[in-house]
């Protein structure tokens, strides 16, 4: 099996799109992590560290942290984390399968406030829907924030945070007869609400990326819908007012 890796590619310039002879510098790739080879198939495949980090990282000082999507203990997947210079590579969490205390198939990003990291699963939680969680940077305090199901929208996809609240999306669901939802959810997992509803119409469907914010509007993109169903950029209010279809794709 083909092991998966972080890695680091200082930033390359040119001038007019020509590397003239004798100007160019060599670039030095770093492989930071290599994760372990373990047994059983990639669906279920255990080992020390994790594997298919499928997310990108964050990074905090001169530390980053993402999510491996299988592998650990239970091949459910794992929080890690590993300093820039690739020492330190350590796993802050092993996912395990265990309804509302504990989650699955973590393959989002992760957003980090202080010492606590947030982030989302596509599986798991009460309703096998999806939750948001968080965990602190040592591994400790791991908390189911939110468990999805049918009505608030299924399969969260990332979370961001402004002040007390986490923002993000769900690529199916919601109620009534949603195609997805835009979401809000306090930090200590209390007032979850569905901002918005997409309808498979002129808002779009499937959000399957997560939001960006700016001020007290949340931006977004949705896979499918719109007046060709290829999918639409899309602006909402924090409050769920505004929804604005900002941009539609068009069919080829």
């Amino acid at each position: 099996m083909k092991t998966k890796t972080l890695f680091l590619v200082p930033a390359l310039s040119a001038g007019l799109g020509l590397i003239l002879a004798g100007r160019a510098t060599a670039q030095t790739f770093t492989t930071l992590h290599s994760f372990s080879a373990g047994t059983g198939s990639f669906l279920v495949f255990t080992n020390s560290d994790g594997a298919g980090p499928l997310a990108g990282l964050i990074l905090s000082t001169n530390t980053l942290y993402g999510m491996a999507a299988r592998g650990g203990s239970s091949g459910l997947g794992t929080v890690f984390k590993v300093n820039i210079d690739g020492t330190g590579f350590a796993t802050v969490y092993d996912f395990t399968e265990g309804g509302d205390a504990d989650i699955e198939d973590p393959v989002g990003g992760l957003i980090l406030s202080g010492n606590t990291l947030y982030g989302t699963v596509a599986y798991g939680g009460s309703s096998r829907a999806g939750t948001v969680f968080a965990v602190n940077t040592d591994g400790t305090g791991f908390t189911t924030l939110q468990s999805s199901n049918g009505g608030m929208g299924i399969h969260p996809s990332g979370v961001i945070l402004s002040g007390n609240a986490l923002y993000g999306t769900t690529t199916f669901g919601g109620s009534p007869f949603c195609y997805g939802t835009v979401f809000a959810v306090n930090a200590d997992g209390t007032a979850y609400t569905n901002l918005h509803c997409f309808t498979e119409g002129s808002d779009g469907a499937h959000p399957y990326a997560g939001v960006i914010l700016s001020g007290n509007t949340v931006y977004g993109t949705a896979a499918r819908g719109g007046s060709s169903n290829a999918g639409t950029v899309f602006a909402v209010n924090t409050d769920g007012a505004g929804f604005t279809n900002l941009h539609t794709f068009t069919a080829l």
